[in-house]
């Protein structure tokens, strides 16, 4: 059996790690979507909920990143992080960084 060369082994894992997928939260068990972004040079490891919304419900502030959701049905889809610059032509659909709902705190037992 031959091995592939090593760049391209490092190509694939890094195309896997790009290619969204569907993985419970590991803290609340939500469902989400998570892949890395495409980027050479700084990556980021993104988890997202699964539902798009439109783009004028994006939280106001910086307490939440927005996403596009990029690709088609057919191949493989892709996270890329919504900048000024590509939200003003964007047609994909949008999604907003998970955040895990809160739980409430027991109190300190006697």
């Amino acid at each position: 059996m031959t091995r592939l060369p090593a760049h391209l082994i490092a190509e694939r894992i890094a195309r896997a790690a790009e290619t969204v997928r569907r993985e419970a939260c590991p803290r609340c068990g939500a469902d989400t979507l998570v892949a890395r972004t495409p980027d050479r040079v700084a990556a980021v490891d993104v988890r997202a909920d699964p539902t798009p919304i439109h783009p004028a419900e994006i939280p106001a502030g910086r307490t939440r990143l927005a996403w596009c959701l990029t690709g088609s049905e057919h191949g493989p889809q892709r996270i890329r992080w919504r900048d000024r610059w590509h939200a003003r032509v964007c047609t994909h659909p949008v999604l907003i960084d998970h955040v895990c709902p809160t739980r409430p705190v027991q109190g300190v037992l006697l």
